[in-house]
């Protein structure tokens, strides 16, 4: 009734573009779970202020930790970008991750 049961749920991750899968508990968040499976995943602050961890949503929900907008700008939200570690799972997920990418702070000093 209050979705307290979440936290024992367990949800499969895949990663589209490179085929990697986990599993996340519900009580982490998505990048925690990815680095407790040995998945190598951007990231920098891991408090949602640098957007090192963006990923494409492309199937599934997940709960916003704290408000996306205050890292990613329209453009990204538009195309479902989420910040992984500011994502809580609430159901089987799939995702696009660029390994190689670099914080939103320092894609605007470059553009």
């Amino acid at each position: 009734m209050f979705g307290f049961g979440d936290k024992n749920k367990v949800y499969k991750v895949t990663i589209s573009n490179t085929g990697e899968t986990f599993e996340v508990n519900g009580k982490i968040n998505l990048l925690q779970a990815a680095k407790n499976a040995g998945i190598e995943w951007p990231c920098d602050c891991k408090v949602g202020s640098c957007g090192t961890c963006r990923a494409i949503l492309k199937e599934g929900k997940v709960k916003e930790l704290s408000d996306f907008a205050y890292t990613l700008d329209g453009d990204m939200l538009d195309k479902g970008y989420i910040l992984a570690c500011q994502s809580s799972l609430k159901s089987d997920i799939v995702v696009e991750v660029d390994k190689d990418q670099k914080g939103v702070k320092d894609l605007q000093k470059a553009g």
